[in-house]
């Protein structure tokens, strides 16, 4: 544990996600689904999701190219005591999570919010 805590400084997870081509297209929002993957009510108003529906361009898929989805966790003080008395990846978490620290999930769901990706994109590659 004491290697691990003087010699890291940073650690960060990474997913790539298709990027909707520009023949997205808006999708109502399903306010459950939404709910359930995370968002809160709040962030339902004023944006609108799109799905993919395909074109010649992205070869009929809807998705061209990709986008990355980042969670990034600076070794804190605290985080780095929590390593040194070798507690549980989930104290971890719990840590990084009162440091604002965001997970890939909700990493992604900004990516959706802002028009990069699809809902179902991000669930199929990232964890709840």
């Amino acid at each position: 544990p004491f290697n691990i805590a003087s010699a890291v400084s940073l650690i960060t997870a990474q997913r790539l996600a298709r990027r909707l081509c520009s023949c997205k297209q808006p999708e109502p929002i399903a306010v459950d689904a939404f709910l359930a993957a995370g968002f809160a009510e709040t962030d339902l108003n004023g944006w609108t999701p799109y799905r993919a529906v395909g074109c010649e361009r992205c070869s009929g898929s809807g998705y061209k190219g990709r986008v990355g989805v980042y969670q990034v966790m600076p070794i804190s003080e605290a985080i780095e005591s929590i390593i040194l008395a070798q507690g549980t990846a989930l104290e971890i978490e719990a840590q990084a999570k009162r440091e604002g620290v965001r997970t890939l999930r909700e990493a992604g769901l900004m990516k959706v919010k802002q028009g990069l990706t699809s809902l179902d994109e991000i669930l199929g590659c990232t964890n709840a």
